[in-house]
């Protein structure tokens, strides 16, 4: 009797491991299955968050412009061609910004998407400083020297007069100028005359007269001007700026 009870309890004791394996092996694949669920359910979001910039769930609704003076928003916009309720992820920003850098006026652009529905264009435009009267029209002057557009002049593109298109170096000189003065009086330039080889004059609008004298030392003899602008006088010389003459 003794020893049958020993071998059922021996029996008795495998049976209750073998039913603790049993119970760990289904807690396992249960967990695997709740991972797995997890898994796709993340891949499934991972896989929507992707390919939701490329549906008509997220549109452009604005085009932003920034830098711009002369071009307005609008002109800007349909120059870059971007169509609002394009899908974001399906706007081409490089092919923007090579449209919109074709306009004469803009220097330099950089087109960018500003999450999660603008658009944004962030512009340099040139400045025309001055303008040079051809019989085919102004012909606008930006701050490199460089001829951009033939146009009707801005305010504060000054006219440049007596200046040889084909002498380089009195251009030059002229454009240094005529960029070296704040828009502000520039404004009030109605031309800047060439007096010479290396002597430059800048006539105003009210017929006064200033003496520039050579394109040198440009930064002060524009502070000079800014005080110019604002003392009694027909004709006033700032070749030395620090020595204003009036007459």
């Amino acid at each position: 009797m003794t020893g049958q009870t020993e071998h059922e309890a021996f029996e008795s004791d495998h049976l209750d491991e073998f039913g603790d394996e049993d119970a760990q092996t289904r807690s396992k694949s249960k967990r695997k299955r709740r991972f797995a669920i997890a898994g796709a359910v993340i891949a499934g979001l991972a896989v929507c968050g992707i390919a939701l910039p490329f549906t008509p769930l997220m549109p452009v609704k604005g085009v932003v412009v920034d830098g711009n003076d002369v071009l307005t928003p609008e002109a800007v916009q349909a120059q870059s061609d971007i169509e609002l309720g394009t899908p974001m992820g399906l706007v081409k920003v490089r092919r923007a910004a090579e449209n919109i850098v074709q306009d004469p006026w803009v220097d330099v652009v950089t087109v960018h998407r500003d999450w999660p529905s603008t658009v944004r264009v962030d512009l340099k435009e040139r400045v025309a400083v001055a303008y040079l009267q051809q019989p085919d029209g102004a012909h606008l002057i930006d701050t490199e020297g460089k001829d951009f557009l033939i146009a009707e002049p801005p305010v504060g593109a000054m006219e440049l007069v007596g200046v040889d298109v084909e002498n380089k170096e009195q251009m030059r000189e002229a454009v240094a100028i005529a960029a070296s003065i704040s828009s502000g009086a520039r404004a009030q330039v109605a031309a800047l005359e060439a007096n010479g080889r290396y002597s430059f004059v800048l006539r105003l609008h009210d017929n006064r007269r200033v003496v520039w004298g050579a394109s040198e030392d440009n930064a002060n003899k524009s502070l000079a001007f800014e005080t110019v602008l604002q003392r009694e006088g027909a004709e006033f010389n700032i070749s030395n700026p620090e020595l204003i003459t009036a007459r």
